[in-house]
């Protein structure tokens, strides 16, 4: 698959298309065929050598993304009412900037009524931190 790589730290020219092996989901994931994702500041962070990219999470920036359910868990899926083919949006915890990339199925949403895919794409990142942050915590 394409996905965008941080060749070196810097500016935005040092982000390159590349190749990259497809994800492979696994219990309680999700693989999405990814159509946008979204630009956060963590991206800008790490793209610059100051956000190290967490332990075991792919070092392909973006944090969210929006596109269409293509594999996964299929039981999970089923039991968070899923099926491949949905549009889906997903907080991840990096890898967006790709063809495919793998989300926890309990970060996924279904794309709201009306909205793009690159609307939804801009949702996760602030919708759920601020989710979590307000009524979570």
């Amino acid at each position: 698959m394409k996905a965008v790589e941080i060749t070196q730290y810097g500016a935005p020219e040092v982000l390159r298309v590349g190749e990259r092996p497809d994800p492979q989901a696994g219990a309680g994931e999700v693989l999405i065929r990814v159509t946008a994702s979204g630009i956060n500041r963590p991206d800008v962070l790490q793209r610059t050598g100051n956000y190290p990219v967490p332990p075991g999470a792919s070092d392909i920036p973006g944090l969210e993304v929006a596109g269409e359910v293509v594999g996964g868990d299929e039981r999970e899926l089923a039991a968070a009412g899923f099926k491949k083919g949905d549009r889906v949006c997903a907080l991840v915890a990096g890898g967006g900037y790709a063809e495919l990339c793998v989300a926890p199925i309990g970060q996924c949403l279904p794309v709201p009524k009306g909205f793009s895919d690159i609307e939804a794409a801009s949702l996760p990142e602030t919708f759920f931190t601020v989710w979590s942050n307000v009524f979570d915590r």
